[in-house]
């Protein structure tokens, strides 16, 4: 890594948690409550049928809670009768996870604990990740779970030699392992170009030390052996080609070309084989649609308004002018083309879950236009629109992400946690629509319950640090909201600017 980049890195990363920041202060004070409580009337969503449960009291001590039936409900065999139909407090899904997540700043963070989503996965992991888990396992600040991985490996011919490891011989791949191990991250992350040699050498590596491999399936690696040796796999590499590897005249004609004529159907077909043969591993696959939906330069969806740029995190944001000045130039018809193949990847997607049932909810967030928190709601209604029922949708915002979370020595479906101690809340039932999951009325974060006006404030706060208010942006949005053809000239103005 060039000193000079290593120095951008840690001036912005270093400290997740910077001394002073009002958002700190709260998720401190938030940290000092009662961890112990009880919730009444609640009835907890089934992530595998998407229905309602009885209704409950639920009570919580440190960070665990147990159920009972509230009062005068009726017992849960037989017929149900109105009283068992009454209306109840709460509805409680399970804590959602964003399984491929770029935090680099405090404001990320937030951004998805308002919205629900108490777990994440880092798959760029650096010292700032472990530092603010840390702080949060000691209970000194209230927080996402972070899930970390060791940076980034990849071979020789990577095209990302400054800031990844290259693996190329058999002491390069130990010592990757053993900084893992050593540093307490949870699994390696593994890129485009590792060489079949050196993944195998990974693979044995990891297996010994009980560390979870994740990431791109290497180009040059069969998917069938990616899959048996990967707990991830990201973005629907080894479905289609990796095309962000390409230069970027070729990478939408690639990825075009993959999809046509039977390639969905030929392409789902083999990946559920490829799935249903990843053994012990259960391999399970983060489509990031919402990420190819924003690269593809569409604006109906993507929105590269000012707010949205305001929003991004300083070291991030001259990416997003340069994301939005490319959108803005884009022919509308390559627009137009290059979101019709991301409407073949949703196709892709909702056929192999249908056969195999192994879908995470990952967004890529910190890639241009891909916003931690509301992201995570719009990768939500990527998948519905592609045509996952409500069920699907928590069981692989929630179950299938604790299982790839879970440690090697879990990675049986039996042994895999299902559940979280971890509930998001809502005053009304979701109606088995993902629409109704974006602005929850209340959190429940390691024993910590953050109600509706807690939840307000760290969103008020969060983008007061991008010098904006909830009037532009309010909370459950999941863009700021617009008018006409305002985004575009409010866009064309800021990146114009050029303002960093």
């Amino acid at each position: 890594m060039s000193g000079e980049l290593e120095e951008a890195q840690w001036r912005y990363r270093r400290d997740l948690l910077p001394d002073g920041d009002p958002l700190v202060a709260a998720l401190e004070e938030f940290a000092d409550r009662e961890r112990t409580h009880t919730i009444r009337e609640v009835r907890r969503i089934d992530p595998v049928t998407g229905e309602p449960g009885p209704v409950e009291d639920l009570t919580v001590a440190n960070g665990t809670y147990t159920a009972r039936p509230s009062p005068r409900t009726e017992p849960r065999t037989g017929p149900r009768t109105p009283e068992q139909q009454r209306p109840c407090s709460w509805y409680a899904v399970s804590g959602f996870v964003d399984a491929h997540a770029h935090v680099s700043s405090l404001a990320d963070l937030v951004g998805l604990l308002v919205h629900g989503v108490t777990g994440c996965r880092q798959l760029w992991g650096e010292p700032a990740h472990l530092l603010a888990d840390g702080a949060r396992r000691a209970r000194h600040v209230v927080l996402p779970r972070l899930w970390i991985t060791a940076g980034v490996v990849d071979g020789p011919s990577t095209r990302l030699p400054e800031v990844v490891t290259v693996v190329d011989d058999e002491r390069a791949v130990r010592r990757v392992i053993e900084e893992a191990v050593a540093f307490g991250y949870d699994g390696v992350k593994v890129y485009d170009d590792v060489e079949p040699a050196a993944f195998e050498g990974l693979l044995r590596g990891a297996s010994r030390a009980g560390v979870l491999l994740v990431g791109h399936a290497p180009q040059r690696v069969p998917f069938t052996t990616a899959a048996r040796g990967m707990r991830t796999s990201e973005h629907l590499y080894g479905a289609v080609p990796n095309v962000f590897r390409l230069p970027a005249d070729r990478r939408w004609p690639a990825l075009a070309d993959a999809l046509a004529g039977t390639g969905v159907a030929d392409r789902a077909a083999s990946l559920g084989e490829a799935l249903a043969g990843s053994g012990r591993t259960r391999h399970l696959i983060c489509p990031t649609l919402v990420c190819w939906r924003a690269r593809s330069g569409e604006r109906a969806r993507t929105r590269p308004s000012r707010a949205a740029l305001a929003a991004a995190t300083p070291n991030r944001r001259r990416a997003w002018q340069h994301a939005a000045r490319e959108a803005l130039r884009l022919d509308p018809s390559e627009a137009r083309s290059r979101s019709g193949s991301v409407d073949r990847l949703g196709e892709l997607v909702a056929r192999t879950e249908n056969v195999a049932g192994r879908l995470l909810v990952g967004t890529d967030c910190g890639n241009p236009f891909v916003l931690a928190g509301p992201s995570f709601h719009k990768e939500l209604a990527e998948l519905e629109r592609a045509g996952l029922g409500f069920p699907a949708l928590l069981r692989a915002a929630t179950v299938n992400a604790y299982r790839a979370m879970a440690p090697q020595s879990s990675a049986t479906a039996g042994a895999a946690p299902s559940s979280s101690p971890d509930l998001v809340l809502y005053r009304r039932p979701p109606a088995g629509r993902v629409a109704g999951l974006a602005r929850p009325d209340a959190v429940l974060i390691d024993g910590v319950l953050l109600d509706e006006a807690d939840l307000d404030r760290l969103w008020a706060l969060r983008l007061a640090g991008s010098g904006l208010d909830t009037s532009v942006w309010p909370r459950g949005e999941l863009d700021p909201p617009t008018s006409g053809d305002r985004p575009t000239k409010e866009a064309v103005a800021l990146a114009g600017r050029g303002i960093s």
